[in-house]
């Protein structure tokens, strides 16, 4: 039976056994040991038996708890792990519904302005509830030039359009505008070819035209340059203690974020919760964005 527990009290068997009888207490299991009895009573009946030998010349202890009881001490315990779980897993849920970033991929990757700007159009927006448009973001490359396919999916909280072109020739450029492609401040702006339009050390969001597609005189052109944008974001990572070795696990983490972009500063805060501490990183890198310029 799971829902027994287990005790020992130093008494001569027969008394120990007629005082719990004479209770109505259901015994089981009953052994000697040397000067003490061992026995087990139903979880219900716990009370009673420490009623029965309250008094200090029995020295009653318990052995073992059931196997109820301790689940049930184990949950009670460990109820702020479970809900810290059961909130995270949530998270995870609601981030999922989100769009964090949009990825254009395939031979049609240079097309990745246009193809953006067609995504944005449709009503896909990073930060944003994901929006089952698909069908008509396609239908918008579709249209672009060279383009012979295009297919959308969403995997976690990252949105990927594969876009594929004709495979002879080069692929042509197009007077498409260079645009950011996320929100920060412009560093650095190369114009090769087209007409900047956003002085450098200007706050720039994302989908701001950065140069355009025609010259000094006005006439339309082959936009060729880069820019590099600073960029601001931030990960939490979750630990049992505040040590130097999470911390640099916390930053480790950023640096996983951030993947080929370089991190030029951080900062952290720790936050305490009842399954340990949360650092909450902040960080800055530089993300450099370019067309026709390699």
């Amino acid at each position: 039976m799971n829902n027994l527990t287990h005790f020992t009290v130093i008494a001569a068997p027969q008394i120990a056994l007629k005082k719990l009888s004479r209770a109505g207490i259901p015994v089981f299991e009953c052994k000697k040991q040397g000067a003490r009895i061992a026995f087990a009573v139903p979880d219900d009946f716990v009370q009673k038996v420490f009623a029965i030998f309250q008094s200090p010349c029995y020295n009653i202890s318990v052995q073992r708890k059931s196997l109820k009881t301790r689940l049930k001490n184990f949950a009670v315990r460990r109820a702020f792990l479970f809900a810290g779980c059961a909130v995270f897993a949530a998270v995870c849920l609601i981030s999922n519904l989100f769009v964090l970033r949009v990825e254009v991929t395939g031979s049609g990757a240079y097309l990745k302005n246009a193809v953006l700007g067609i995504a944005r159009a449709a009503g896909l927006k990073t930060w944003a509830p994901y929006r089952q448009n698909g069908t008509q973001i396609i239908s918008g490359v579709l249209s672009l030039p060279s383009v012979t396919f295009c297919s959308v999916h969403k995997r976690g909280s990252v949105v990927y359009i594969d876009v594929q072109t004709e495979e002879e020739g080069a692929p042509p450029a197009g007077f498409i505008p260079l645009e950011a492609d996320r929100g920060g401040i412009l560093r650095q702006l190369v114009a090769v070819c087209g007409t900047p339009l956003v002085p450098a050390g200007s706050n720039v969001a994302e989908g701001d035209a950065l140069i355009a597609a025609y010259g000094n005189d006005g006439a339309p052109c082959l936009v060729s340059g880069y820019a590099v944008i600073e960029c601001a974001a931030g990960v939490s990572y979750c630990a049992d203690r505040e040590s130097e070795e999470n911390l640099n696990a916390a930053y480790s983490a950023a640096l996983i974020w951030a993947g080929e972009e370089q991190v030029i500063s951080r900062t952290h805060t720790v936050r305490n919760v009842a399954e340990g501490v949360i650092y909450e990183v902040k960080f800055s890198y530089l993300h450099t964005i370019s067309i026709n310029f390699d």
